[in-house]
């Protein structure tokens, strides 16, 4: 059976491309990106090509186009890719969509518990979906990694805290278990700045051995925001940003040998002073960055996040999310991100909605994949022949042939009225609850017994070293 194919097509031409590289060189060289820490300052102004003044660190064009030329030829490397779409789970929302009420409330510990039990049903690795709001705020990163160990080992090293203490003492979690604690910080702020708070935790912990901090090269610039509105300008500041995190990474031995400049750009919406993730514009910004980074590093992106406007498993959330994974799915991307059952920016996580979403991307790779195309005019004729004289081609052979690749979905069902009535006419929202807590109550991991029980004893030593009780806290007894 052969299949047509769609594809998106358009984008930026190649003089717009180099308007955009001019842009970049004359950002990096006149404006330079602030840097308040010191230490950071002497060792990237031993870079030849990188200045200091007035409290912002300057690139040359030379450096620049070099550090381009480097990324082109690491970007030609062939490295696996996707052909088929994949989508995890949301960044750790501090609120959750309780399954029984439909109440938006804060997140307990609780939560962390059945939500992670419920994205690990589907993704093999991810940030936790929510965050355990309810317990001390010195523990809340501690336990939730030591929760992934024992319950999702893929779920572990999402979070990041700022506290040296606690960072050890989850690096002697991981030690546990015979790998490093590897957080990411953002450590490039838009507009065109680093965060020195995050350099001092990358210099605190640059030589130790159970934790290895790791900066993360992709600005958030917000058109509108904390970057131009204009879309040449938003694209032109998050290019500069990441070039500039890039040579800085290298120069402090952050980054490995093939790190690639990664890039992203959002629209800021100034009527309500949100990222604007449910704009149109937002998700033609996505292609065009695609073709950015094929100009800029000869590798076309097929990852990016999933992110929405909308609060709740509605109307809102179905326009929104169809319209960007179909959009950026035919151009291209197939990678979708921290973002599956996430609400309201990054405020909310829905169950309902991590199961739509889930469905929403079988629908969408079904497009990809295509419609079937088969035959030649002698077997056409034949098959509307043998469907006429039946009366209806329910039995006929070409019927049988391609109903299997016909599109067949648990949730988006096709019934009538009556059967939809004798289901109980359940709203969609309610089916997908139900697919969630069947997950939920089926899932099952058997850690290490032994490894769990060092993974205890250093989770209570560590509460001790920061001061707080564990039997005052309301940590679930049982994961299962």
């Amino acid at each position: 059976m052969d299949f047509i194919k769609f594809g998106l097509t358009g984008g930026l031409n190649d003089q717009q491309l180099r308007m955009i590289h001019e842009a970049v060189l004359k950002i990096m060289d006149e404006i330079g990106m602030e840097c308040a820490h010191a230490k950071t300052v002497e060792a990237v102004t031993a870079v030849a090509g990188v200045r200091y003044e007035n409290g912002r660190l300057k690139f040359s064009p030379d450096l620049v186009n070099a550090t381009i030329t480097q990324a082109r030829e690491i970007g030609k490397k062939e490295r696996p890719k996707l052909d088929k779409l994949r989508i995890t789970a949301p960044w750790n929302c501090f609120n959750v969509v309780d399954m029984d009420t439909g109440e938006v409330r804060a997140t307990t510990a609780a939560d962390c518990v059945e939500m992670v039990k419920l994205v690990a049903s589907y993704n093999e690795y991810g940030p936790p979906p929510v965050y355990p709001c309810d317990l001390d705020q010195r523990i809340q990163v501690l336990w939730i990694e030591k929760l992934g160990h024992e319950l999702a080992p893929g779920f572990c090293g999402a979070l990041v805290t700022h506290d040296a203490e606690t960072l050890r003492w989850i690096g002697e979690l991981y030690a546990v278990m015979g790998q490093p604690y590897s957080p990411w910080y953002q450590f490039v702020i838009s507009p065109l700045r680093f965060d020195y708070v995050a350099l001092d935790v990358f210099w605190l912990f640059k030589d130790d051995p159970h934790t290895q901090v790791r900066l993360s090269l992709c600005p958030i610039p917000v058109a509108g925001l904390t970057a131009p509105l204009s879309t040449t300008g938003a694209l032109s500041q998050s290019i500069a940003e990441s070039l500039g995190g890039l040579i800085v990474g290298q120069a402090l031995g952050a980054t490995s040998p093939d790190q690639l400049p990664e890039w992203r750009t959002d629209y800021g919406d100034m009527r309500d002073l949100t990222v604007g993730y449910s704009l149109p514009e937002n998700v033609m910004v996505q292609v065009l960055l695609q073709q950015l980074s094929e100009y800029f590093c000869c590798i076309k992106r097929d990852c990016i996040y999933l992110n929405t406007n909308a609060k709740l498993a509605d109307g809102f959330a179905a326009v929104d999310r169809m319209g960007y994974l179909l959009m950026l799915g035919l151009a291209g991307y197939r990678d979708f991100i921290m973002g599956a059952g996430q609400m309201s920016m990054d405020e909310i996580f829905s169950p309902a909605q991590f199961i739509i979403d889930m469905e929403i991307g079988r629908y969408v790779q079904k497009l990809l994949d295509g419609i079937t195309w088969s035959g030649d005019p002698n077997s056409i004729v034949a098959a509307v022949a043998e469907g006429v004289a039946e009366g209806n081609f329910l039995a006929n052979p070409a019927t049988l042939e391609t109903l299997p690749y016909l599109f067949d979905s648990l949730l988006f069902r096709r019934s009538n009225v009556g059967q939809w009535r004798a289901a109980g006419s359940p709203t969609l929202e309610q089916l997908a609850i139900a697919k969630a807590k069947e997950a939920i109550a089926s899932y099952r991991y058997t850690p290490n017994l032994a490894k769990q029980r060092e993974l205890d004893q250093v989770f209570a030593k560590a509460c001790q070293a920061l001061g707080v009780d564990p039997k005052t806290q309301p940590i679930p007894e049982r994961l299962f």
